[in-house]
């Protein structure tokens, strides 16, 4: 995972990073300012300004505040972070605000997802911790129908095939993926 590498948001050469060992179980808040790695059990809120790794033996119940968030395990909960990484062996329930967030093969995501806010993301200093009230989900944006998109497209401007969406199983994602090379649609209609 390069929790210990500088490319993992380390400051300098005496950044250190905080362990929850496998099978140590840890249940209250955290607050720190370096790395943490959870290889065991935590159960409460963490706020971290750097990276927080859940490995595959680790398992987190509760709203996390982190500059960068990689699960390799279980989180359950709130997530409020610059950037989110599910990983293969990963498992996220629970609603996550992010303008960033990767999941590899394998990894798995069950909530919503809102665009973060840049203030409740993470800043340990001086300030209260947020309330439950301040942290509640923003009203998520309204879907546009498939019919909709299409009514409202110029077709003129992008090709019909640059854009796919794809209807959510329920209220909480639509994947948009945009065709790298136009050319190819273009020429592929003739």
């Amino acid at each position: 995972m390069g929790l210990f590498s500088k490319s993992a948001g380390s400051t300098g050469k005496h950044s250190t990073a905080t362990i929850i060992a496998q099978g140590c179980s840890f249940k209250g808040d955290i607050e720190l300012s370096g790395n943490i790695q959870v290889d065991g059990y935590i159960e409460g809120r963490i706020r971290t300004e750097q990276t927080l790794s859940i490995s595959a033996t680790g398992r987190v119940s509760g709203e996390i505040f982190a500059s960068k968030v990689v699960i390799n395990g279980l989180h359950e909960g709130a997530c409020h972070a610059d950037s989110i990484e599910i990983l293969e062996k990963g498992k996220a329930k629970g609603v996550i605000y992010t303008n960033d967030i990767c999941i590899e093969r394998g990894g798995c995501f069950h909530g919503q997802t809102y665009p973060a806010d840049k203030e409740k993301v993470v800043t340990i200093s001086k300030e209260e911790p947020v309330k439950a009230a301040e942290a509640a989900p923003l009203t998520p944006p309204t879907q546009l129908k498939s019919a909709e998109i299409s009514s409202t497209a110029d077709k003129s401007a992008v090709p019909a095939a640059a854009t796919t969406v794809k209807p959510a199983a329920s209220a909480t994602s639509t994947v948009t993926a945009p065709v790298t090379d136009t050319k190819k649609q273009v020429n592929a209609r003739k």
